[in-house]
């Protein structure tokens, strides 16, 4: 698995988005689900990755299994997508099908790796996790047969994340898999940003724990927190430029009857100085020019954007490459030590930046929208306790170095 960031595109990103981003130096890899390309555009933009030496995984996306929408039904797997109980009764004739029609997509798409089809993991619910046993077992057999890696999927659900026993019960069930590395997330409350001081706290305990079985970790769906996932051993993240990227997000994979835009909303432009987004040109204009150099961190997507009038037009898709860019540049510099500890360090001293600049904005009488500044104190109070506590499985992963 390649090290530093990966790019986890939903609606409308797997096009010239990702090439546009790949073109700049912006990431190393990218996954594609097939939630959103189709079979036959998935091949066509796999290759095009692969031109530009991007790493393609490819993620078919069980999560919740009964979903299934077009693009997902051009994969010929699709006949699979049952409810978990109906899942449960497969055969192993059925899932040897299932594994020679994969195999098939796999040589036209060519990936460097696969992520396996799971479900999201729930508290006390034996049979999921005997089903992604059973997922996994046939899918490693594709990867085994085209010689490339297979990473066991672990999205740990929220009646899972609750507690430090639940979450343990699952990873002991899940690290028994015989797999190549980690595809990871967890599934938090519904916030824009994940601000829980615990529950940051229990996803890096979470990947940590993964990352000292000595096999390379994937964050998935990390958004901004991929600033956190060097520093709990991951040695990848991935990042969207959707909100409902920014954390796994189960409701992606349920029906929806309408769908709802931000219409003409103000584009946020997305600051490593304050690791956050501040919306564009409203609050911008608000601030000193001091401060809008401070803020205005810039990337190849906005540099356009200077501080102080006129504010020149930002659009949203340009704000989100922007976004996208900037943290793949952060976590790009994180990456090049291999040292978690140094990695956890790097990320805190951002945070303790970020902070400082959140309270000298908000000692102006500005209070920026989004709840922006909401969580880089509990980030970094987090990634504190996880050096503290968790020493001991520091140093036992610099042994694996």
């Amino acid at each position: 698995m390649r090290r530093g960031p990966w790019h986890q595109f939903g609606f409308n990103s797997h096009n010239d988005f990702a090439l546009d981003l790949l073109r700049q130096g912006a990431g190393v890899g990218v996954i594609i689900s097939s939630r959103d390309l189709a079979l036959q555009g998935a091949i066509e933009y796999s290759q095009k990755y692969h031109e530009l030496d991007a790493h393609v995984l490819l993620d078919l996306q069980f999560y919740v299994p009964n979903f299934s929408n077009a693009k997902m039904d051009s994969y010929e797997i699709s006949e699979y997508r049952l409810p978990v109980s109906r899942l449960h009764q497969v055969t192993n004739d059925d899932l040897t099908r299932l594994t020679s029609k994969l195999e098939s997509i796999c040589i036209d798409l060519s990936p460097d790796g696969l992520i396996a089809p799971a479900i999201v993991y729930e508290a006390g619910r034996t049979n999921i996790i005997e089903l992604n046993a059973r997922l996994f077992e046939n899918v490693k057999r594709v990867g085994d047969n085209l010689g490339i890696p297979t990473y066991a999927t672990v999205v740990l659900g929220n009646s899972v994340i609750s507690s430090d026993e639940t979450i343990n019960a699952i990873l002991s069930s899940a690290t028994s898999l015989n797999c190549d590395g980690w595809y990871f997330s967890f599934e938090f409350d519904h916030e824009r940003i994940p601000s829980s001081r615990d529950s940051i706290y229990r996803c890096c305990t979470a990947g940590l724990t993964l990352a000292c079985t000595g096999k390379p970790v994937l964050h998935a769906y990390s958004g901004p927190m991929a600033l956190l996932s060097l520093g709990f051993g991951a040695q990848a993240t991935a990042i969207g430029n959707y909100q409902n990227l920014w954390k796994f997000p189960r409701e992606r994979w349920r029906p929806t009857t309408t769908r709802r835009g931000r219409g003409s909303a103000p584009a946020r432009y997305f600051s490593s100085a304050i690791w956050g987004t501040i919306v564009y040109p409203d609050e911008i204009a608000r601030l000193s020019i001091e401060l809008q150099n401070q803020v205005l961190t810039q990337s190849a997507f906005s540099t356009r954007i200077s501080p102080g009038p006129p504010f020149l037009p930002f659009s949203r898709w340009d704000a989100n490459k922007h976004l996208v860019s900037t943290i793949c540049s952060t976590v790009t510099a994180i990456a090049s030590n291999s040292d978690p500890r140094s990695n956890a360090a790097a990320a805190i001293s951002i945070l303790e930046r970020a902070v400082d600049l959140h309270s000298r904005i908000a000692g102006t009488g500005i209070s920026l929208r989004d709840n922006t500044a909401a969580y880089q104190e509990n980030w970094r109070v987090a990634m504190s306790d996880l050096l503290n506590i968790q020493s001991c499985d520091f140093d036992y992963l610099e042994m694996l170095r």
